[in-house]
């Protein structure tokens, strides 16, 4: 070997050890961060703006109103822990693992909850004001009188989701699943449900004034007494489902399928049933 070549060889070595070293100094910065957000946790309640991924709560006890604002949580495990009035503001829990947790009043406004599990959660109260559960898994969660104004919902696994009077205005719903879910009395107004699944879930007395469900599947839903005042029926399928004294004035229903519904004492003052399966089997008629 040349003695230039004896020259680069060495370069090289030390250029490797010295990227071990840099790795490995930065791998222990990694964890030191780690253990001091930990140990803030521990003795303040709080831990703003923490890097805490990865890490495992499970059945945690957390002091209510424990403070992780726009703490970095991705893929943390917080399954059946108790989170009461927890405020995760802005905090990123993508893929978070919060199943049966308790979030009971939790303040999770403009969270990031995309592919999180929150299947069983209790999230009673709780404010979710534009978060992001993009096909988050919410089955059999409990959101009864939780806020969730403009959140993102588009693929949401909500299935069997307890839902009584929570507010969902301006949600986007799109493609959610909702099967079986208990929505009495929820504000749905100017929600956005194209596509969604609906089945079997019970709406009595909600408001969908303005709401987007063309194509949404309702079938065999409970729609009893529901506004849906200038709602975007087109396509829908309501066979054999419940309308009785529902507020369908100004209503877009053309295509739908409304065979077997009952309709009886119905407000359907303008509604479009241009092309429309009705209950008898006709087809509505479109307007002049």
């Amino acid at each position: 070997m040349s003695s230039a070549d004896s020259f680069v060889f060495k370069m090289a070595a030390a250029a490797r050890r010295g990227l071990v070293v840099v790795l490995g100094v930065l791998a222990l910065t990694v964890h030191a961060s780690e253990e001091g957000a930990l140990t803030r946790l521990r003795w303040t309640r709080s831990c703003v703006l923490c890097d805490l991924r990865y890490e495992s709560f499970v059945g945690r006890q957390f002091a209510p109103g424990v403070n992780f604002s726009g703490a970095y949580l991705f893929d943390a495990n917080f399954t059946k822990s108790s989170l009461i009035e927890a405020n995760f503001s802005s905090a990123v829990l993508i893929s978070a693992r919060l199943q049966m947790a308790d979030l009971t009043r939790a303040q999770l406004n403009k969270a990031s909850l995309q592919d999180a599990n929150l299947r069983g959660a209790t999230l009673l109260g709780a404010s979710l004001v534009y978060a992001d559960l993009s096909r988050a898994v919410l089955q059999a969660a409990e959101l009864s009188g939780a806020d969730l104004t403009s959140a993102t919902l588009v693929h949401a696994q909500m299935r069997e989701v307890f839902a009584i009077g929570t507010v969902l205005r301006g949600a986007d719903l799109r493609n959610a699943n909702l099967a079986h879910a208990r929505l009495a009395g929820a504000d749905l107004e100017g929600a956005d449900l194209r596509n969604a699944i609906l089945v079997g879930a019970r709406l009595s007395t909600a408001s969908l004034r303005d709401a987007r469900l063309r194509g949404a599947n309702l079938q065999r839903a409970k729609l009893d007494f529901v506004n849906f005042r200038q709602a975007d029926l087109r396509n829908a399928q309501f066979q054999g489902a419940d309308l009785t004294g529902s507020n369908l004035e100004d209503a877009e229903l053309s295509g739908a399928d409304l065979t077997g519904a009952l309709m009886s004492g119905i407000v359907d003052d303008e509604a479009n049933y241009c092309g429309a399966r009705m209950p008898s089997g006709g087809i509505g008629p479109c307007k002049k």
